[in-house]
């Protein structure tokens, strides 16, 4: 009779000193773990020595893991904007370059305070542009 009542009596503190141990092996594993919150490092896209391919991946310099960037993953294909050449453009192109040189230089001779010294020079006409096939064939 003597062992049942000393079995009831540690029986519920055994059970409260097995439940503190997990308590608290629980809350190491939580605090202890890496939160990945310190930088990260993005490891590029790879071919192993057998010919496979390892996708970009990121790395956590803290607790050494890695896993999968995600970013090679598309769900269309990428939408064509320009293709090949267009010269009927090439004269607005040189006329705006042209235009952007002039602003340029400019602000250029402003910053420099030569800007009031000098006299405006008039503007000078656009210049005629033609195209590389057509200077070849007028040369």
């Amino acid at each position: 009779m003597l062992v049942v009542g000393g079995l009831a009596v540690a029986a519920p503190v055994m059970m409260g000193v097995a439940a503190a141990a997990a308590a608290a092996g629980l809350l190491l594993y939580w605090f202890g773990r890496c939160r990945h919150g310190g930088r990260l490092g993005l490891l590029p896209p790879t071919t192993n020595a057998d010919g496979s391919r390892t996708p970009a991946r990121w790395y956590c310099d803290q607790c050494g893991r890695s896993w999968p960037a995600g970013l090679d993953e598309h769900d269309s294909a990428p939408v064509v904007r320009f293709s090949g050449y267009d010269p009927s453009k090439l004269p607005a192109a040189a006329r705006r370059a042209a235009m952007l040189e002039k602003q340029r230089q400019a602000l250029a001779v402003k910053r420099a305070g030569l800007g009031a010294a000098r006299a405006e020079a008039p503007a000078a006409a656009s210049a005629t542009v033609t195209s590389i096939t057509r200077r070849r064939v007028a040369g």
